[in-house]
């Protein structure tokens, strides 16, 4: 048997369907087809991680917002040519796993028109638009959150599975022995204001041990001449690093979200205004609101109110990490529905 899947563009999209994949390959000897976008983190991560997977590249990108721009029009022409290389490529495959992002939406398209099944997976609290119009096809729809359910129409909710967010689990022996730490991100790409901002904070707080992945090696040395920051331009395996983290300020992307979330870290979560839909906003809100995090807008995001938002942090609970990883039950799931 062989599996279409797509997810990228960050590791938002990425990981999560990296975490079903794995999984599914674990239960039932399946070959993997993973239609990467000619830019996205998936294009790197997977030849390096996943040699095995068959990697088709796509070369698109996604509509502006908002939809009638005029860019989208080039854009849409440019799926429409590659549609057919696609449609080649999924005949091969009998069901598509999805995570969203532009890429999936080509994908899930060839595979609904070839008569061939396929599951989605949502990972923030508000869906993204191609889960939202793909979903009205979905065999079966796993989100992350209880509160997501109500964003997808009503015809399609008895479809929805509330199973929490899927994480990866790779350790990294080299953290091991790591102190009690503070963890900075700013995503899978890293955050210029983030690294700014924590660079004000480093030049006042020399106690507190930081390890910071900024998402750009120049931040990293520039960061690095402060004795108690750890700076890497990315970490591959985050397990341990959460593990041993005591608490994060990040973006509110899917990724850090979930992985707070399953890992018990609280921490102050700064949200990047721009994202799609603003549903880093509303991840971070949701966070807050059940006691996770604390929640500092950007714009008034300075050295000061940035320190008393992390002094009020270190006043959240901590919770134990989660026992079971929704990837598994996802992958059961799946199989259930196609064996």
């Amino acid at each position: 048997m062989k599996i279409a899947a797509a997810g990228g563009g960050t590791g938002g999209h990425l990981y999560p369907a990296l975490a079903v994949l794995e999984s599914i390959v674990k239960i039932k000897d399946i070959d993997v087809v993973y239609f990467c976008v000619a830019r996205g983190l998936e294009n790197k991560i997977i030849p390096l991680e996943h040699p095995e997977y068959k990697r088709v590249v796509v070369d698109i990108m996604g509509l502006k917002r908002p939809i009638i721009n005029p860019v989208n029009i080039k854009r849409l022409l440019k799926i429409a040519k590659i549609k057919s290389m696609i449609s080649s490529e999924t005949k091969e495959c009998d069901f598509g796993f999805l995570t969203g992002g532009y890429v999936s939406f080509p994908v899930g398209k060839a595979l609904l028109s070839q008569h061939k099944p396929i599951f989605i997976q949502e990972q923030n609290i508000v869906p993204g638009l191609t889960n939202k119009v793909l979903s009205k096809n979905a065999r079966k729809i796993f989100v992350g959150f209880e509160e997501t359910v109500r964003y997808f129409p009503r015809s399609v909710r008895k479809n929805v599975i509330v199973t929490g967010n899927p994480i990866r689990i790779k350790e990294n022996d080299e953290w091991n022995e790591a102190k009690d730490f503070v963890l900075v991100m700013g995503g899978s790409k890293g955050s210029e204001f983030l690294n700014s901002i924590m660079e004000q904070i480093y030049s006042i707080d020399h106690e507190t041990t930081f390890v910071h992945i900024t998402g750009d090696s120049n931040w990293t040395k520039r960061l690095s001449k402060f004795k108690n920051v750890l700076a890497y331009d990315y970490i591959y395996s985050m397990a341990s690093v959460w593990r041993r983290a005591r608490l994060v300020i990040a973006r509110a992307g899917a990724l850090t979200v979930s992985e707070m979330l399953y890992f018990g870290v609280p921490g102050v979560l700064i949200p990047w205004e721009g994202s799609a839909g603003r549903h880093q906003v509303k991840n971070a809100m949701y966070l807050e609101k059940t006691g996770r995090a604390v929640v500092l807008r950007q714009k008034d995001c300075n050295r000061d109110n940035l320190l008393a938002a992390l002094k009020k942090a270190q006043r959240l609970q901590r919770q134990e990490e989660k026992k079971d990883n929704p990837a598994t039950q996802i992958a059961k799931i799946i199989l259930e529905e196609i064996l």
